[in-house]
This record gives C-alpha cells, structure tokens and sequence, in this order.
C-alpha cells in the first residue's frame, strides 16, 4: 500500500470535519483512484461520505456512496473489511435524502428497502433498519407508521450497526417528545446523560433534543444547563443550523428573545451555504418566531445593512413557509408546512426563564422591588406653591442638592422663563450660571466655563461663600481631568474653608470633594485622613456615608491593606442606592479574589451584576464586574460559566473607547477559559485578538508570553509548521526581554515541533543554539539545570525517531542525571524508563523503576508492562502473569 497516501489519509481524519478535512479526503480519492489502489480509494471515499455529513455538507455525501455500493455489489468479497465501515454509511443515505426535497421520496423507500435486504443477508439486527424507517415516517408525518417502527425499532436488539449510546436515545426522544410522552423522554435522556461518549455528536444532540421536555417537566435548571452546554459545543461546528433552530427557538419561547437575537446574528450568515433545504427553512422559520417577539430591535446583516427585527423576521418567514411547500409536494402531505405555521405562532413556554446565576438574581431584585405606590396628596397637604421670582432659583439649588435633578433643571428654566434677563442681577445672572455648569458636568470644558464666569460675578458682589463654591467644583473638575496640580490649588484652600464655615448639610460633601481630589493627587493617606473623619460626622446622608465608604475602600487597596478594605466594602453594602451597593459588591468581591477566597468572591460579583443589570449608562460597570466573575469562576474551577461571563463582558468592552486593559484582561482570562473547556480554536483567536491590539509599548516578555501562547495552541492543534514560527517569535521577543532561559524554552518547543514535522536538521540547529545560550547561563541554576536536561530529552526523542537508540539512551543517561540533581521525579523517572526500554535488558533495573513510582501512575504502567516482558523473557512466567493481574485490576 502506497505510504504516503497512507499519512495523507491519516493527517485528513485527524483533521475537525469540516471543508478542511472533506478537502483533504477529496484529495487522498483522487489520488488513490490514480495510482490504482482501489481499497484505499474504496476506504477514502467510504470516509469522505461521513466527513461531508458531519461537516455540514451531506448532499455530497450521495455520490461516493453511491460509488461505494457499486463497487460493493461488483466485487463483495473485495472490500470485506470494510464490511462495518460500509453498512455504517449506508445509515446516512434515508436521513440525508429526506432533507432534500428535490429527491423523490420513492427513492428514499427504495434505499430502505435495499438496506433492510443488506441487514439480513448479513445477519444483522433490524435495530437500525426500524429506527430509520421511523425517522423517515416521523419526517413526513406518519404518525401511525412512525409508532409502529418505533414500537419495533425499541424492542429489535441493538449490534454493532445500532447508533452509539448517546444518538440512539435522541432519536427516541424527539418521537416521544412529539407524542406529548415529555417524561419518557427525560426518563430515557437521564439515563444516558451520565455516560461517557465518544461519538461526534453527543452529548450535544441529545441535551439539544431534550429542551422541550426539560422546560415541559418544570425541570427548568436542567433546561439551562442542557442550552448552555451543547450550544457551547454546537455554536463552533459546521452544518448546524437545524440545531441553532432549537436552541434560538428555546430561548424565544422563554423570554430570552435578546439572547436568541444574538444566536441569529451570528448564524444568520450560514443559510447563504446552509448544510440542507431543512436546515434552512427549520433555522428561518425559529429565527422568524423570535424575531416577531423582539420589538423594533435592529439586526446586523452578514454583508449588508442592519434590518429591523419585523423585516427580516417576515422575510424569514416566508422563507420558511416556501421551503415548507416544496416538502409537502414532494412527500404528498401538508405536515411541513402545518410545523412550520406552529412554529412561526407558537406560544411562550414561560414568561422568563434566566440562563445564569446573575440572570435569575436580578430577576430577585425586579420581583422583590414593589411597584412606586400611587401619590396621593390629603386635603390639608396642599401641593407647594409654584415659587415666583428667585424662589425658582432657591427650588433649584435645593432639589439639585436632595438628587432631584430633573427638578433643578424645571426650577432653572422656570426662572429663566418667567423672569426676563434684563431684571436679572448680577448673582441672579451667577446662579443661574451655577446650574448650567452643574447641569453639564458631562462637558467639563462648559461646566468650567459657566463656572469662572459666575466666579467673577460673585467676586464681584461679595458672595463669598458662594465664590468659594465655584472654585472648588472647577478644582475638582480639574483633578478629575488629570490636571491635578492646578486642580488642587484651585479647590484644596476653599475646600476646607467651606468644610468649616458653609451650610451644615453641605459641609459632609466639601469634605468627601476634598478626599476625592486627593486620592486623584496619588495622596492616599491624605485622602484616607478625610474619609475616616467624614464616616464620624453625624451629618451626611446615608448615600454620601456609603459613597465615601467606597472610596475609602480603593485607598486602603492601593495602600494594600486589604483586610481593611474589605472591612469597608462591607460598610459600603448598606447604601439604600443600588447602583452603590453594586459598586461595594464589586469592590469587595476584586478584594476577595485577591485575597484568594474566590468562592466567596463569586457570591459578591453575581450581586453586583445584578444590582446593576439592565440600570441605563451601567453597562460598563457591569461589563468590568463581570470581568472579575470570570476570574473567580476560573479560580474555583468553574470554566463554563468563566467563558460564557467573559464574553458577555468582551461584547460591552470591544465597543467601547477607552478601555484597553480590562479588554486585554478578559481576552486573556477568555484564553484560559478557552484552553480549560479545550475549545483550542477559540483560545487562538483570543491570543490573535491580544496579539492584534496590543499597544506599541507592549512589554516584549508579555509579547513572548503569548507568541509562546500561540504556539502551543498550534501545537495541540497539529499545526506545527506555524507553531515554529510562533515560537521562534516568541524566542525573539524573550531576547528583547533579557529574559534567556525562556528563550531556550521558546526554541525548544520551535525544535520539538520540527522535529515531529520530520525536519530532524533545523530542530538539531535550534538544539545548537539553545547550547550556546546555556552555556553563557551559570550552570547550578535551578531553571539552567532544567532546561539543560531538557536539551539532553529533546535530543534523546530525535535519536530514537531516527532509529538511533545508542544514542537515544546517551542522551537520556545525561537527562537523567540532570533531571536528579534538579529534583525533578517524574522527568528523572521517564529519562530511566527510555534507558530501561532501549539500554539494559536487566529486569532488575526495571523492577527498581516500577517499586520507586507511585501506584497508579502513568509511568508506573509502562515500567510494569516493561517488567512483565522482561519477567517473561527470563523464563518467570509465573511472576509476569501475578503482575500481570495486578496492572489490570
């Protein structure tokens, strides 16, 4: 058999199914069909056809299998080893043509048929034959039909051709779901659930076909969990837009349509190439039932203008209804269609379903604030008096200063309404002034304005208190500004004139202005001096009191007095304001992460998100909490729901000006994520993101930490050609960094992925080179040692690849020692096992091996299996066999 078609067939299925892989199997065909190797090719084409119907492409799968089963029928004997892999394809001929309507359903009966022939010629069970004579039935809404061969297909025995544990239970779940039978299904889900699968396509077909049942049986934890983990898997693979339909169509039906919005937008560009006809018109017809649901939501288009949630919901729709139409002629029945119209009308499952811990706990927050109760005003309590004249003026500075804005800004106006500016006085003309600054401090560049202008008109008529007011609020909007020095000279000296001397209720926020302008001066102490004195004041409103809580509570953090801080982050908690309660929340869970208790950090994070979830001009606060719950999440192990948390906040913060470092911090927490659940593509885009944004300034040694990143992910991902190139960048960078022995790690692993790639000669030339840089490093280094027995490994794995075993053993004879001296067990033990494997045939050495290692090791193993061999050889058959048993228990 020719070896190199040989490793191009096995690279292609090692590849994801996708185009990718089906090109690669496309090749390895065309190749074997001309250099004559007709069981290669006949192998080739039989796994081609599953990699189109796993990778989104069935309807290509029909020719080679049609290729397959004449050269089956020609020569049956020829390609009887393949005898399993050949019946296995032919399960998926029923299901893909029913998804065609182009093909004549007596075409579908007739490969049925053929099937059912092939089975019992062979002695097969009828498990598989039943189950699709089921499925095609179910398909055209045969109800009679489709009990019955469900009735034969659960009672046949299942075999070798039978569909895996996990598949054939989804099946059975959606007939049982579609008959009303919600509690069989989950009682047959349940069952399986807990098993281990190796098939491609589970367990997310099954959690995805158990929604309906899940939410049915009120098992509405388990519906959230079923949606989260297989959409997770689901959203990254190719050709499933039947799936998203049911996912987009669970979220719709329980009052997640802005979550089904967001699955929309990011398939929508799939139904220009989708996997089928039903994939299509099933995704448009749950796409179009949410989209009825979102309001006037605009929706982003692949390659076009948003279009509003209405618009393209009824193009969806008719889509559907059209592709429901040609089902229907061609299996002579109106059932498609009657599912696709209850589909486009279907009704809530429920009102609101949360999908996280964050969701359901704001969903506490909205249900536990009752409603404002009606305003009613008792005949003896008059409404006051509308105010005439300057009373406007005096209504305004008192409803600014209780929060009432909108009431400031009505008085203002009023004023200026009823009262002309040529009867204005010069403070009248300043007053007012003051309320434009204050009511643009969103514009620091008007506000100041306003504000120096009423300062020279009360300097001017002897209002020295309110004078004094001016220049603080400009020193403070210019500390905020970042021109501290001037700020503070400007505010520090009224500032504590008014603490002294200015109405008693105003005296708390000089004094909390005060600490603010310090702590943007990098004067902590300062700062903390102002806070802890106003926290003794008997005068200051509760909101204030919890306001400077909070700031207290960021200056001990900078001081790193962080039990304290936490201590006052927990004063903080008891504002009346929920927007500060969410930020107390957020500052005691950061606290909490860094003081590693990240369980109970996760606690204060959820509150904080959802304090402040859904609250307009909250969404970056809540975007950097959820940041911080991520990295809880990670610490304590809990990486589904740290990816999906981080994500949530990268949305906010990709849009969002301004905002560098967090993003670069949950695009690095979203890798780790990523790299935990082995979502392995997702983490390489992530470090492409990190890699893309990061600024001209970047640190090289962060830049090689994430090229080396990089590489590592390509390695996992076969793709060592690009990884030496991401390592020898990450090498390049350490250099820059000073930073050596990491840059002998960096070409190492370049070496390594060479090696594997066969180019024996460039890894042995970076082997050269990293010697070099060692050989400058002092040799009793811990990390020198290290990375000097690993140079000794390297080059004993690229000897014994070349079939040079003395000189693999040399080498691992350095490693070992080495490896010994630095303490390092379990490479000092491997280095021994390849010289116990390639040196010595001495059992006695290996003994010594398998009595040093921990029971249950993966080296303990392989040096039992080694000393097994070698008991054997030696004629001690009767201890090999004792061994024997004891590794096999």
């Amino acid at each position: 058999m020719n070896e190199e078609l040989v490793d191009r067939l096995r690279q292609a299925e090692n590849a994801p199914y996708g185009k990718a892989r089906s090109a690669l199997l496309e090749d390895v065909v065309r190749r074997a069909d001309a250099a004559g190797e007709d069981d290669l090719a006949f192998y080739s084409r039989l796994s081609l056809v599953t990699a189109y119907v796993l990778g989104g492409e069935p309807r290509k799968s029909l020719v080679p299998f049609a290729r397959c089963v004449a050269d089956w029928d020609a020569d049956p004997g020829r390609y009887q080893r393949h005898s399993h892999k050949f019946h296995w394809c032919f399960k998926y001929a029923p299901s893909t043509m029913t998804k065609f309507p182009e093909v004549p359903l007596d075409r579908t009966y007739a490969v049925l048929d053929d099937m059912e022939r092939r089975w019992r010629a062979g002695g097969h069970s009828m498990h598989a034959v039943h189950q699709h004579r089921w499925l095609v039935a179910h398909h055209i809404g045969d109800v009679q039909a489709a009990a019955e061969q469900f009735r034969l297909w659960s009672t046949a025995p299942r075999d070798g051709l039978s569909d895996c544990a996990g598949c054939d239970p989804t099946s059975k779940v959606h007939h049982l779901t579609s008959a009303g039978r919600t509690a069989d299904a989950v009682a047959l889900g349940l069952n399986v659930l807990d098993g281990q699968y190796t098939c491609e396509e589970q367990p997310q077909e099954l959690l995805t076909a158990l929604l309906p049942a899940y939410v049915a049986e009120g098992m509405q934890a388990e519906a959230v969990d079923a949606h989260r983990k297989a959409y997770r898997i689901l959203r990254g693979r190719a050709g499933r837009l039947r799936e998203h339909a049911d996912h987009i169509m669970f979220l719709a039906r329980t009052g997640n349509e802005v979550k089904a919005v967001e699955l929309i937008e990011r398939h929508l560009g799939e139904t220009a190439d989708p996997s089928s006809p039903h994939a299509e018109m099933m995704f448009a017809a749950a796409a179009a039932h949410a989209l009825g649901r979102a309001g006037d939501l605009a929706i982003r288009q692949p390659k076009a203008a948003p279009v509003l949630a209405a618009e393209l919901g009824e193009r969806l729709a008719g889509r559907a209804l059209e592709l429901a139409a040609q089902f229907d002629e061609r299996n002579r029945t109106t059932h498609t269609s009657d599912v696709i119209r209850a589909m486009l009308t279907a009704e809530p499952w429920l009102d609101y379903l949360p999908l996280s811990e964050t969701a359901r706990r704001a969903r506490l927050h909205q249900q536990a604030s009752p409603p404002p109760a009606p305003v009613t005003v008792a005949a003896e309590e008059a409404e006051p008096a509308t105010p005439a004249g300057r009373g406007w003026l005096d209504r305004a500075e008192d409803a600014w200063h209780r929060g009432a804005y909108e009431e400031a800004a009505a008085a203002w106006q009023g004023f200026e309404q009823e009262v002309a500016e040529s009867d204005w006085t010069p403070v009248d003309r300043a007053r007012v002034l003051d309320g434009r600054g204050l009511m643009a401090q969103n514009d620091p560049e008007v506000a100041q304005e306003a504000w120096r202008e009423a300062l020279e008109l009360y300097a001017a008529s002897g209002e020295e208190v309110r004078a004094r007011r001016d220049r603080a609020r400009i020193g403070r909007v210019l500390c905020a500004g970042g021109q501290v020095d001037e700020g503070l000279a400007t505010a520090e000296e009224p500032a504590h004139w008014l603490l002294a001397n200015d109405e008693p209720r105003r005296r708390a926020y000089w004094q909390y202005s005060l600490a603010i302008m310090y702590a943007q001066a990098g004067r902590p102490e300062d700062a903390l001096g102002e806070l802890t004195e106003l926290r003794r004041r008997t005068d200051v409103d509760d909101d204030l009191r919890s306001a400077a809580v909070i700031a207290e509570c960021d200056m001990l953090a900078q001081l790193g007095r962080l039990e304290e801080a936490e201590a006052a982050a927990t004063a903080g908690l008891g504002s009346s304001d929920a927007p500060q309660r969410s930020a107390a929340y957020k500052q005691r869970g950061w606290l909490r992460v860094r003081l590693e208790r990240p369980a109970e950090a996760v606690d204060d994070l959820i509150e904080a998100v959802a304090l402040a979830a859904g609250t307009p001009g909250a969404e970056v606060h809540v975007a950097l909490c959820r940041v911080e719950l991520a990295r809880a999440y990670l610490m304590t192990g809990r990486t589904l729901e740290a990816a999906e948390t981080g994500e949530e906040a990268l949305t906010v913060l990709d849009r969002t000006p301004g905002l560098a470092d967090p993003l670069e911090d949950v695009r690095g927490l979203l890798l780790n994520a990523y790299r935990a659940l082995g979502e392995r593509e997702s983490a390489l885009t992530k470090v492409r993101e990190l890699l893309a944004a990061a600024p001209p300034e970047a640190h090289p040694a962060w830049l090689g930490m994430v090229r080396q990143d990089e590489g590592l992910l390509l390695q996992q991902l076969d793709r060592d050609e690009a990884a030496v190139d991401s390592f020898l960048a990450a090498a390049s960078f350490y250099v820059a960094a000073e930073q050596p022995v990491d840059q002998v790690q960096a070409v190492r692993l370049a070496g390594q992925s060479a090696a594997y790639l066969g180019n024996v000669d460039q890894a042995l030339e970076l082997l050269e080179r990293v010697r070099l840089v060692l050989d400058a490093l002092p040799s009793a280094d811990p990390l020198v040692l290290f990375q000097t027995a690993g140079v000794e490994w390297d080059l004993a794995m690229i000897a014994l690849r070349r079939g040079e075993t003395d000189a693999a053993v040399r080498h691992a004879t350095r490693a070992a020692e080495l490896y010994e001296r630095g303490g390092h067990d379990d490479m000092h033990a491997s280095a021994r096992l390849l010289i116990a494997e390639h040196g010595s045939t001495d059992e006695k050495q290996v003994e010594q091996l398998f009595t040093s290692l921990p029971e249950g090791h993966d080296l303990w193993y392989r040096a039992g299996w080694l000393l097994v061999d070698r008991l054997n050889a030696q004629g001690r058959t009767h201890e090999a066999a004792t061994l024997e048993s004891r590794l096999t228990e």
